[in-house]
């Protein structure tokens, strides 16, 4: 038998699939010690390690992606609107945040002897600067999420009366800045805890609560923007407006764009896809230029047509030149003129 072989002796129920795993570790003090690991923590971790790498690259993927159709699409003159830079700085940012995770994923901290072993000795200058890139990215992206969600709310309360869109506005700014702040504190005392190589046993309760809070405030933003679009279809109704047009497709596009966000951030609670929580914000940001898009379709007068291709007036609107639209009829849009002045909740 090679030498590199020995033979051992097991017990008659000796199963190799969870045998223990012996890593060997200094004691801090000069010595050695053995530290005893089942196969099913290595597995564990092989497992959800391979399953949110892929999450963040498939992140990074679609958020570039994402990204240069926003600038391929986007009209020109609508460049420069503040919407589409903080979808397209939503955009850009998280995608260099999943790129960074991805590095993270490589480097010491995520080395299986530093895990099994919760020996920090082999970390680097490069990956403490690396880890705190990422959290300072992850605070940007949610800061430049919920400023994109407050801008897009208050652009579809555009035709409210004044007390009721101060009072929504300072609802949902109120919520997404506890949210944020909440978010912060969270990640600065992991942060904090990571670089002294301590357990951040003590903060989850906090980090907990910041996901709860951070999921609240995407389902209120999301029962807002689509409670307001559903008033104006109702309204539009009673007016006789019934037909098929920009509002109908505002709602239909609102309830995917802003509702599905919502949804996704509340299945992070859920044990069944653990690695679900690097999707919450990717998600977000992906969706965000597509409400973006018929959030701001709401206060365009010029589309509000009762005409029957007014839904492809829309989406010409949206990616084609202005020049080459259809001249709507001046009844037509005298008349919904006057019907959308009566349209304010």
């Amino acid at each position: 038998m090679d030498d590199t072989m020995q033979s051992v002796h097991v017990p008659p129920n000796f199963d190799p699939w969870t045998q223990p795993l012996n890593f060997t570790m200094s004691d801090g003090n000069g010595g050695w010690i053995l530290i005893q690991k089942s196969w099913e923590d290595l597995d564990t971790w092989r497992i959800y390690d391979f399953r949110v790498g892929i999450s963040y690259g498939v992140g990074f993927g679609a958020s570039l992606m994402l990204l240069l159709t926003l600038l391929l699409l986007t009209k020109a003159e609508k460049r420069k609107s503040c919407i589409f830079l903080l979808n397209a700085a939503c955009l850009l940012t998280n995608g260099i945040r999943c790129l960074l995770f991805c590095t993270w994923i490589t480097g010491n901290f995520n080395n299986p002897y530093s895990v099994m072993s919760q020996s920090w000795e082999h970390i680097t200058g490069y990956d403490f600067a690396s880890y705190i890139t990422i959290n300072i990215f992850g605070i940007l992206v949610t800061a430049l999420i919920f400023t994109s969600l407050s801008l897009q709310v208050w652009i579809v309360c555009v035709t409210t009366p004044p007390l009721h869109r101060n009072i929504i506005m300072a609802v949902t700014t109120a919520m997404a800045g506890v949210a944020f702040g909440f978010r912060v504190a969270a990640v600065y005392y992991n942060t904090k805890l990571t670089l002294a190589f301590e357990g951040n046993d003590s903060v989850q309760n906090l980090t907990s609560t910041s996901y709860v809070i951070q999921v609240v405030a995407i389902w209120l933003f999301s029962c807002v923007f689509t409670f307001k679009l559903g008033h104006a279809i109702l309204q539009r109704r009673r007016l006789n407006m019934p037909q098929f047009g920009p509002m109908q497709i505002v709602f239909i596009m609102g309830l995917q764009t802003m509702l599905v966000p919502a949804i996704f951030a509340s299945l992070q609670f859920t044990n069944v896809l653990p690695e679900i929580v690097a999707h919450v914000l990717t998600v977000v940001c992906i969706f965000l230029p597509l409400s973006a898009m018929w959030a701001g379709v709401v206060n365009d007068q010029n589309l509000a047509s009762r005409a029957p291709n007014s839904h492809q007036q829309l989406l010409n609107a949206e990616f084609c030149d202005a020049s080459r639209l259809t001249t709507l009829s001046s009844g037509s849009t005298a008349y919904d003129k006057d019907k959308t002045r009566q349209m304010s909740v």
